[in-house]
């Protein structure tokens, strides 16, 4: 029954994701770690959605579902989910519940910056 919910939320994820209900819904999905692979099939999906991250980030139950997103990626999907944010970051900036997620990823970020130095130093010596 859990499966056969993730598969139609994945399905409907653009749709939901532009609602704050919606977004509350998504959120408490993408936290169900019984059924990982139709979670992180709900997590891909809310990445191709071309901004929809960023929409997502801007509702108040929606920066919830963004931060599961980003836990559950890897590698170029990560990264795609964190170029859409950061082309959005005008956005984000103007709206209460974005702005949460643009701190958390400048964060990130810099601390994604400074373990590249620390690496970088490491292989010089």
């Amino acid at each position: 029954a859990r499966r056969c919910l993730l598969q139609r939320l994945t399905v409907g994820a653009e749709l939901l994701a532009l609602d704050s209900h919606g977004c509350a819904a998504l959120g408490a999905a993408l936290v169900d770690s019984a059924l990982t692979e139709e979670v992180l099939n709900l997590a891909r999906r809310l990445v191709e959605g071309p901004n929809l991250l960023v929409e997502m980030a801007c509702l108040r139950h929606g920066q919830r579902a963004v931060k599961e997103v980003l836990e559950l990626l890897e590698g170029r999907e990560l990264d795609s989910a964190h170029r859409q944010l950061a082309a959005g970051a005008g956005r984000l900036h103007t709206s209460r519940y974005g702005k949460v997620v643009a701190r958390n990823l400048a964060i990130k970020a810099s601390r994604r910056i400074d373990l590249d130095v620390v690496l970088r130093n490491q292989q010089a010596c």
